[in-house]
């Protein structure tokens, strides 16, 4: 009698600590399969403010995965949030900032080999610098920012492949591989 009083509490035991293993793994796979894809929550985050995207990110430090967005529109910085689950978008954040161009950047930058500076030509595109970025590591593009750094327009573009993180600085004008850096991503396991 007393075997059947123990081996209750024991299977009831195993069953729920089974229960929080599988709910683990489900969200570790959500989280790792976000249902919208970094394409249509750019979309979703142009329909509802018609801008050009300067920053790009997954984030899925916090409960719900989402991309945050940085649209440039009427020299303001506007932070869409967009849920990788619903694709649901809320904006979070609105910034005035002075709009930075090629025309107005220091004209002498000896930092970068090959930099011409009499040319004050438009820097690449978002698409060109993504793929310079990948033409070096494979994987998908986590995080992508258009930033001005010692009068500089640099792209930083994060790319993910499975463990590894690659973090790259290209400077705007020439397309130019200016930082790389790859790190296998254990953040996960960090408390």
């Amino acid at each position: 009698m007393n075997k059947k009083f123990l081996a209750i509490p024991a299977l009831l035991v195993a069953i729920g600590g089974g229960a929080v293993f599988a709910q683990s793994d489900l969200f570790a796979q959500a989280e790792n399969n976000p249902s919208i894809s970094a394409g249509e929550a750019k979309k979703i985050a142009l329909k509802q403010l018609n801008g050009e995207i300067i920053g790009f990110e997954y984030d899925r430090d916090d409960r719900t995965p989402h991309y945050e967005i940085d649209i440039l529109k009427d020299n303001e910085k506007i932070e869409v949030e967009v849920n990788a689950g619903t694709g649901k978008a809320v904006v979070t954040e609105r910034e005035n900032i002075r709009t930075v161009t090629a025309e107005n950047t220091e004209k002498t930058d000896d930092t970068v080999k090959g930099t011409d500076s009499s040319n004050t030509s438009a820097v690449i595109t978002e698409k060109q610098a993504i793929e310079i970025a990948q033409a070096k590591a494979k994987g998908t593009v986590t995080d992508l920012e258009l930033d001005e750094d010692d009068n500089r327009l640099i792209y930083e573009i994060e790319i993910r492949n499975g463990k590894m993180e690659y973090d790259f600085e290209i400077y705007a004008k020439t397309g130019d591989i200016i930082k790389y850096e790859e790190d296998l991503d254990d953040d996960r396991f960090d408390n």
